[in-house]
């Protein structure tokens, strides 16, 4: 459904690299955009930058949190509409190593100067949903500091 969150468990050598620094399972998360060629699909961001999957692709080991309030079909356009546009219109990059690993450990002041918007994988969610329909999804967490299980404690989410 448009608006679910999708959060993946860690696979191969770079979830559990990423594990090891979040100290948890789920190690990348998007949002459902709805379908896109007939396939449910997924924004997210990840290495290589700003993206939209099948949700297919994100493999068996995901869990999808709904949101509590039912999205009307007003914020799902605006949800869509703030996604896509990070998706195709803003200059969004991904994480590399290095800005993963900051992003862990503190965030890269810096990062604002750079040529483009660098988000990690949970920062972009938090972000569009708090820019998108002014929902914020984890209160006790700045988007830069959000990771990808704490979407599983936000009072706003329930498994679907």
């Amino acid at each position: 459904m448009i608006g679910d969150i999708v959060l993946q468990k860690r696979s191969g050598w770079v979830g559990w690299f990423v594990s090891l620094f979040t100290r948890n399972d789920y190690v990348h998360v998007g949002i459902d955009i709805g379908e896109v060629d007939d396939l449910v699909t997924v924004a997210h961001v990840d290495w290589s930058g700003k993206q939209y999957t099948p949700l297919a692709e994100w493999g068996e080991d995901i869990i999808v949190l709904r949101p509590n309030i039912t999205l009307d079909e007003e914020d799902q356009i605006i949800l869509n509409v703030k996604l896509l546009q990070a998706i195709f219109l803003t200059e969004v990059r991904g994480y590399d190593f290095f800005n993963a690993v900051k992003s862990w450990l503190w965030k890269n002041t810096d990062d604002e100067k750079s040529n483009g918007r660098r988000y990690h994988c949970a920062e972009f969610v938090s972000a569009m949903y708090r820019k998108g329909i002014g929902i914020d999804l984890v209160t006790w967490r700045s988007d830069d500091t959000t990771q990808p299980q704490d979407f599983l404690e936000s009072p706003y989410l329930r498994r679907a």
